[in-house]
């Protein structure tokens, strides 16, 4: 017989890995060691050194100016205003 703790492991929902931030359904932004890397769909867009802002900016930059991201989901996971975005 299983139990009911066996029934709720059977669908389980989607899990973020540690260190992964969503900023919409299709971006994520991951952080290992001394590195981000986007991801889009799975696919890696960008990867940088966590302390190089000038990357950092671009990565901010592509995001919504392709349309992959609006203005205050890539300013909330990056910390920084909607405005310096902008």
């Amino acid at each position: 017989m299983v139990g009911a703790d066996d029934q709720s492991d059977l669908f389980p929902g989607p899990r973020v890995p540690p260190g992964t931030t969503v900023i919409n359904d299709r971006c994520l932004l991951r952080g290992e060691q001394d590195f981000r890397i986007v991801l889009l769909s799975g696919i890696v867009l960008l990867q940088y050194a966590t302390g190089d802002r000038m990357a950092e900016a671009y990565a901010m930059v592509s995001l919504v100016q392709q349309g992959w991201a609006d203005q205050r989901g890539v300013a909330w996971v990056f910390r920084y205003s909607v405005r310096s975005v902008r």
